[in-house]
């Protein structure tokens, strides 16, 4: 008969540890205890769970309910050991994932770049700005807890919303200006002849290699390639933001400044013809009108005429 015992009757290992068990027991519970050092310290752990469930002897009750009695408390110790044995993996999962999402929102999650192509486009930024790109415009941003800044990189035209954050500056960087903010409303124009930039709220600093000017609400500054010094002025109306709502508002704003924004909204060729009526101001808004109900308007406004042909629409 093999004397390993790899396997012993729980009768028979319930019988001698609570004392009950004859010679031949004990001789086969004891060579199967020295047989392996797993199989003794298993025995050893019956022992510490007997001694601390406190089973006393009694010979009235017989091997089944002893065993029955150690079984009970083998399952509770079981659990318990399951239940910390969980808890202490559900922790150690917990902060594996929460350091992986913290760096997945600081290296990739806090980066993004889009397009608008041909519609007008609200795109929230991972930090809680909102751009409102328009037609052909295009950004990209990257911030972040590793980025001491925002940076967005901007063709075309957009307007900003920027959420306040001191230890974050907002830099925008288009042809060869950059515009900096750290929370304030604002509209950014680029194209091949300069750069437009008019505040809505907060403050904005505006900079070439050459120059700086720190713009307020109502204030715009024109960047023209290698602009020597910046100027700032204040800006009449609000026809910059006619590609997100649609309305065109004047404010004592020069024909002039009214028509460039007609022709960028109805891809239109409008001429002014007579440099005096370049700077005679209107004041009305405009909202979902027709490119020909808005011409009837100036010309009924100013006594002017309006001349069709060629694909050319002259003021005169």
């Amino acid at each position: 008969m093999d004397q390993n015992y790899t396997n012993i009757n729980d009768d028979v290992l319930a019988k001698y540890l609570l004392g009950e068990a004859i010679v031949a027991e004990i001789e086969q519970v004891e060579t199967w205890a020295a047989s392996n050092p797993d199989n003794r310290k298993q025995l050893e752990d019956f022992r510490t769970i007997l001694e601390k469930s406190k089973l006393q002897i009694d010979h009235s009750i017989n091997e089944h309910q002893a065993l029955e009695r150690l079984n009970i408390r083998l399952q509770k110790e079981t659990k318990t050991i399951s239940y910390t044995f969980v808890l202490r993996w559900v922790a150690v999962i917990a902060i594996i994932f929460s350091v992986g999402l913290f760096f997945y929102n600081n290296l990739i999650g806090n980066k993004i770049a889009v397009n608008s192509d041909g519609e007008t486009l609200t795109q929230v930024l991972p930090d809680g700005s909102t751009a409102i790109l328009n037609k052909q415009s295009s950004i990209s941003f990257v911030g972040g807890f590793f980025n001491k800044t925002r940076d967005v990189k901007l063709k075309g035209e957009a307007f900003f919303k920027v959420s306040a954050d001191k230890s974050k500056p907002f830099i925008i960087s288009i042809n060869d200006v950059q515009v900096t903010v750290v929370g304030t409303a604002f509209n950014v124009r680029g194209d091949g002849k300069g750069t437009t930039v008019i505040v809505e709220s907060g403050i904005v600093k505006v900079n070439n290699q050459s120059d700086s000017v720190r713009l307020t609400a109502g204030e715009k500054v024109e960047v023209s390639p290698n602009q020597a010094h910046l100027t700032k002025s204040e800006n009449q109306g609000k026809l910059y933001n006619y590609y997100y709502t649609n309305e065109l508002v004047c404010d004592g704003t020069p024909l002039a400044d009214l028509v460039v924004a007609l022709n960028e909204k109805f891809k239109s060729n409008i001429v002014i013809t007579n440099p005096a009526l370049k700077t005679l101001p209107i004041s009305t808004t405009f909202k979902n009108e027709s490119l020909k109900e808005i011409l009837d308007v100036i010309a009924e406004t100013f006594k002017i005429k309006v001349e069709h042909g060629q694909g050319i629409i002259k003021l005169k």
